[in-house]
């Protein structure tokens, strides 16, 4: 889980979370994304995956590409090593912007 935010010229945050709780009962692998300016009324997307490489892909294309737009990482948590890899990046990503 990661959840990123960046604020606009007036100050208002927008929310940005990637989680990837089991979503689909039919599908192996799944990835939902959540953004908006509340978490408890934001909008949803659920992606859904045949491996768990793919699924790994797109999380590193979304937190790429949200960076690159100015999103700050807010928090992260990574239950396993199979991340070592993305937490290494997030972690110098947030040591250079803080």
């Amino acid at each position: 889980m990661v959840t990123l935010y960046r604020k606009d010229n007036q100050g208002h945050a927008f929310y940005y979370t990637i989680h990837d709780r089991q979503g689909s009962l039919f599908a192996p692998f799944t990835l939902t994304v959540m953004w908006g300016r509340r978490l408890d009324r934001s909008r949803e997307k659920i992606f859904t995956f045949a491996t768990h490489q793919e699924m790994n892909r797109k999380v590193r294309w979304i937190l790429d590409k949200k960076i690159r737009d100015g999103y700050r990482v807010l928090y992260s948590y990574f239950r396993s090593e199979d991340a070592a890899d993305l937490k290494a990046k997030i972690e110098l990503y947030q040591a250079t912007n803080s």
